[in-house]
C-alpha cells in the first residue's frame, strides 16, 4: 500500500472536494434563487438522516462488529477499543460544544436558524428581566401583577432617541404606546405648556387610545432616552387577554385629560374640543389601527458575524473531512486483503461522501443568505465556500496520510472524536433547523428518507 501512498492521498483529497463541493452549489442557489423554508428544512432533515446513517455504518459499526465477532483471546482488546470509541465520541461532542460556544459569542450562531432562535430567546429573557427591573418600581407598574407585567414585557421593543431628537410632533398619527425606560422626554403643547415624562411613565396614551393625532411634541431632553414601544395591534390583543391592564391605561389617560382640561384656558377652544373627543373615544374603546411587526436587531450586534458564520461552518467541516480519508483507508485495507487491483471508485466510501454532499448543500444555502445580509458580496461568499472546499480536501488528504502511520487503537480515538463532534452538530443544529424551517412531521420523514438513502448507498459500494 505504501507504493500507492501518493495516489491514495490524492484520491482522498478528491473525495473531500466532492463532499464539500455542494457548499459552493448551495451558496450559489441561496444567493441567486432562494428556496422556500420548507424545502430547505426538508433538505436539512434529509442530510441529517444521511449523516447519522453514514456515521453509524462507517465509524461506529466496525468497532461494534469487531467486538461482536471477537473470540475469547481477542475480546478484552475489542472491549477496550469499544470503550475507547464511546469515550472519544463524548469527548468529540464536548470539544464541538466548547468551540461552537466560542464562535456563537461572536455571531457564529447566525449560520443556523435554530441557533438564532435559541440565542434570541436567551437575549430576550435577559432583556425582559432588565426591563422589569428598570420600570417595575414606577407608579404605573408597581401595582401590576408580576405575571401580567412579564407577558407585557415580551411584546415591548426598544426605541432610542438622542438628545433633542423628536419622538413625534403635533398632528402626527398615534399608532404606538410608549413607556420611558431611561432618560427624560419633554411633552410640549402648542402654547408652550407641557411636562416631562420620566422612567416608567407612559407617553402618548391619550392620543393612542382615542385614535387621535398627537396634541403634543415629544422630544428627548437632558441627554439620550430609551423608550419601550407597544404597537396598536399588540395592545389590542393584550388588552383582550388582560382587561385590568387596559383599565389601568384608560384610567391614566383619563387622569391626564383631566389635568390638561384643568390647565386649559377657556379661549383655547381647539384644545378643549380635542379633549372632549378624546374622552368620548376612551368611552367607546374604539381603536383599530394596525401596527408594524417587531423587527429583530440581532445581526447588528456583531460586526464580524459574517466571518463567524463561515468559521462556524469550518468547525462543522473539519471532523467531516478527516474521517473521509480514514474511512477510505479502511476500505483500501479491506479490499487489498483480497488481492484485487484497486481503482478510485473501488475505494470511495459512497455512503459517507454522499451523506456529506447532501448535508452540506442546505447548510451552505442558509448560511450564505445570512452572510449576504451581513454585507458580504456574492463573489466573496462564493470564494469563502471555495476555500472551505479546499480545506475539506486537504483535511481528507491529511486523514489518509495520518491513517497510514498511526495504530488502529489511535485511529479509533480519532474517528470517535470526529463522530462525536458530527453527531453533536446534527442534534444541535441540523435537526432543529429542519423542524424550524419545515414542520416537525416533514423534518422527521425527510430524516428517515435520508437515512434510508444513505443505507442504500451500500449497495453501490
Amino acid at each position: 500500500m505504501h507504493d500507492m501512498g501518493t495516489t491514495l492521498i490524492l484520491w482522498a483529497a478528491i473525495l473531500g472536494a466532492i463532499a464539500a463541493g455542494s457548499m459552493i452549489l448551495g451558496a450559489i442557489v441561496g444567493i441567486t434563487t432562494p428556496m422556500s423554508n420548507g424545502t430547505v428544512g426538508a433538505m436539512a432533515g434529509f442530510g441529517a438522516g444521511a449523516l447519522i446513517s453514514a456515521l453509524a455504518i462507517e465509524l461506529v459499526a466496525p468497532t461494534v462488529e469487531a467486538l461482536s465477532h471477537a473470540d475469547v483471546a481477542e475480546r478484552s482488546v475489542e472491549i477496550s477499543h469499544f470503550i475507547t470509541l464511546l469515550v472519544a465520541m463524548i469527548g468529540g461532542g464536548l470539544i464541538f460544544l466548547f468551540l461552537d460556544q466560542m464562535l456563537s459569542a461572536h455571531g457564529g450562531y447566525l449560520r443556523k436558524g435554530a441557533y438564532v432562535i435559541a440565542q434570541h430567546t436567551k437575549n430576550k429573557n435577559k432583556r425582559q428581566v432588565d426591563v422589569m427591573q428598570s420600570i417595575g418600581s414606577s407608579s404605573f407598574f408597581n401595582s401590576m401583577a408580576p405575571d401580567v407585567m412579564h407577558e407585557l414585557v415580551k411584546l415591548l421593543h426598544p426605541k432610542f432617541l438622542v438628545e433633542d431628537e423628536n419622538l413625534f410632533n403635533i398632528g402626527d398619527a398615534s399608532n404606538e404606546l410608549y413607556i420611558v425606560r431611561s432618560g427624560s422626554v419633554r411633552l410640549a403643547h402648542g402654547d408652550g405648556t407641557g411636562h416631562s415624562a420620566e422612567r416608567g411613565d407612559l407617553i402618548g396614551e391619550v392620543s393612542f387610545l382615542a385614535n387621535q393625532a398627537h396634541s403634543t411634541t415629544a422630544v428627548a431632553e437632558h441627554g439620550p432616552a430609551e423608550l419601550l414601544v407597544l404597537h396598536k395591534s399588540q395592545y389590542e390583543s393584550f388588552a383582550r387577554a388582560y382587561p385590568e391592564f387596559a383599565a389601568s391605561v384608560r384610567d391614566m389617560a383619563s387622569q391626564r385629560i383631566a389635568e390638561n382640561k384643568h390647565q386649559v384656558d377657556q379661549a383655547t377652544l381647539a384644545k378643549q374640543e380635542w379633549a372632549d373627543l378624546a374622552i368620548e373615544a376612551l368611552r367607546s374603546n374604539g381603536t383599530t389601527i394596525p401596527s408594524a411587526t417587531e423587527l429583530s436587531s440581532m445581526k447588528e450586534e456583531h460586526n464580524n458575524a459574517g466571518m463567524a458564520i463561515w468559521l462556524g461552518n469550518l468547525l462543522d467541516v473539519i471532523p467531516e473531512s478527516f474521517v473521509i480519508g480514514t474511512v477510505m483507508l479502511s476500505i483500501v485495507a479491506a479490499k487489498s486483503a483480497t488481492g484485487m487491483e484497486l481503482s478510485f471508485f473501488d475505494v470511495m466510501p459512497l455512503t459517507l461522501v454522499g451523506a456529506l454532499f447532501l448535508s452540506n448543500f442546505p447548510e451552505a444555502l442558509s448560511a450564505s443568505v445570512n452572510m449576504k445580509s451581513q454585507g458580504f458580496s456574492t463573489s466573496k461568499i462564493i470564494l469563502l465556500w471555495a476555500v472551505l472546499t479546499v480545506i475539506c480536501a486537504v483535511g481528507a488528504a491529511f486523514g489518509a496520510y495520518v491513517g497510514e502511520s498511526i495504530p488502529h487503537s489511535a485511529m479509533i480515538v480519532v474517528e470517535g472524536i470526529a463522530a462525536g463532534a458530527m453527531l453533536t452538530m446534527i442534534g444541535s443544529a441540523m435537526l432543529p433547523e429542519a423542524a424550524h424551517l419545515s414542520t416537525p412531521n416533514m423534518a422527521g420523514f425527510s430524516t428517515l428518507i435520508g437515512f434510508v438513502c444513505a443505507v442504500g448507498f451500500k449497495l453501490l459500494e
